[in-house]
């Protein structure tokens, strides 16, 4: 008999000590329907029963959306016709904004005008004729700041120290100074252009694998869409996600809406142009109406958790996750394998990465993403390693290992194979990491980063990765002031 009452315990406080999680693998795997009830006991007992930490990185953008709009006196369903009707025209003053690059399978397009621009914008005035609790926090230009200086002043001074200083210490910490101010402070337009030149940021390097993949190769990429985010809207990651009220989440929703083309009836997955928030699944996977209309929120909520890592009270402080002006909507691609899932609910893909050098045409190492060795130390050795999260997570991986390797081992000189023949058509300077999804037959692409930036490069024979210098300074034109309120 398989004993449900036990795996309850095992992901609970009062687990029984002395089961190990190796022998709780080996009894799910030999015992029929052993890991249906495991899912449903953590589900059950964890997933549905978890407590507010206060930690942002404990939440989700479900749970943390939902509880906004339950606030007393800030009920969407009360606002007035007023509020609608301005609602109506900051989405508009949005739209006329937007710059969308699209991939649908085949074709690749930019669209550049979603709505006309407005002769008549929002102003202060007409935003405080409303009560605080739902008036607007942004309009097309109009944005909620924390600070009334221009940003872009400090990040050029630490970027020009870092540039000029001699001494390795100085040098070093201005970097540090303008990376992190760069995540986390106000924006402004220049600093906004700034963010824009981050090679890591999908808008950067997902039209030339397109090409690449469209001159022919076994591999495939999920539909995508990625836009150029207002400004202003951006600015809303920069500020309290708590403090948001329900109307100035409706505009992001509805703009995302629009912007996107969105079906209630399809599955997307989320991202920023350089964070997926993959490990939280809950916030990068949408399915089923409700979701979807409320697909703004998301985006908003993961971009803010990203600005987070990179604040004062991170520890450690990490930089990149939000230096992206791009959010992003992909087709969810469905698993076929009967996976399991680990991070709340994403399916254990197999999964490659391989590190490329575009400058000699080289590959220069490849890996699988999900390497036993790294799993095994982040879920089962780490602080957290007693979080129920993390015991469902390792107990879960230990039972999929040896699919996960077997697979890899199958696949990887076919996928080598077919790396070499994308890299001559992609046009990019340097060192690259490709990450790859394998689902039943198919292999996507999903993701691409600077190989100096990127985890596993130990898989490259030392001293093979270069360093490069980021180029950070856009060239600007035609600047606008923008107006804060």
């Amino acid at each position: 008999m398989f004993d449900l009452e036990l795996i309850k315990g095992v992901i609970s406080k009062n687990r029984e000590k002395d089961i190990s999680k190796k022998q709780i693998a080996k009894l799910l795997n030999a015992t029929p329907g052993a890991l249906e009830a495991f899912e449903h006991a953590y589900h059950t007992q964890v997933i549905q029963k978890m407590p507010d930490t206060g930690n942002l990185f404990d939440m989700d953008a479900k749970s943390t959306k939902d509880a906004a709009k339950k606030q007393e006196g800030r009920s969407v369903t009360e606002l007035s016709q007023k509020v609608d009707e301005l609602v109506n025209r900051i989405v508009k003053e949005l739209l006329a904004q937007a710059i969308i690059y699209s991939y649908d399978g085949s074709i690749a397009q930019i669209e550049e005008t979603l709505c006309e621009a407005t002769r008549n914008p929002v102003t202060n005035s007409d935003l405080y004729k409303l009560p605080e609790s739902i008036r607007p926090q942004l309009t097309g230009l109009l944005a909620k700041i924390d600070v009334p200086d221009l940003t872009y002043m400090e990040l050029l001074q630490q970027y020009y120290t870092y540039k000029r200083a001699k001494d390795p210490a100085k040098r070093k910490n201005a970097y540090h100074m303008f990376r992190q101010g760069l995540d986390i402070l106000d924006l402004d337009p220049v600093t906004y252009e700034i963010l824009g030149m981050n090679p890591n940021t999908m808008g950067y390097w997902f039209p030339e694998l397109v090409s690449a993949v469209k001159a022919g190769s076994l591999f495939k990429l999920p539909n995508t869409k990625i836009i150029k985010v207002p400004l202003t809207m951006l600015q809303l990651t920069r500020i309290d996600y708590g403090s948001l009220n329900p109307t100035t989440l409706r505009i992001v929703d509805e703009f995302c809406y629009k912007a996107f083309d969105l079906k209630e009836d399809n599955e997307y997955f989320v991202k920023t142009g350089t964070y997926s928030s993959k490990f939280n699944f809950r916030n990068a996977h949408i399915a089923g109406a409700k979701e979807v209309r409320e697909l703004g929120e998301y985006l908003l909520f993961i971009q803010n958790q990203a600005c987070m890592a990179a604040g004062p009270l991170s520890q450690p402080c990490i930089y990149g996750m939000s230096t992206t002006n791009e959010w992003v909507v992909r087709e969810y691609i469905k698993d076929k394998e009967n996976n399991p899932c680990i991070y709340k609910g994403m399916p254990l893909h197999t999964e490659y990465r391989a590190f490329v050098d575009f400058d000699t045409d080289e590959i220069l190492g490849l890996t699988p993403y999900w390497r036993s060795d790294v799993m095994k130390q982040r879920l089962g050795n780490e602080k957290d390693a007693d979080s129920p999260h993390n015991i469902h997570d390792y107990t879960i991986f230990l039972t999929h290992e040896d699919t996960l390797i077997a697979r890899y081992e199958k696949n990887k000189e076919e996928v080598i194979s077919e790396i070499r023949k994308l890299i001559p058509h992609i046009n990019l300077p340097g060192q690259w990491s490709i990450d790859i999804m394998q689902n039943g037959t198919e292999f996507y692409i999903i993701d691409m980063a600077l190989a100096q930036e990127s985890a596993l490069s130990d898989c490259v024979p030392k001293g093979k990765i270069k360093h490069i210098e980021i180029d950070w300074m856009p060239k600007l034109e035609n600047i606008e002031d923008i107006r804060c309120k």
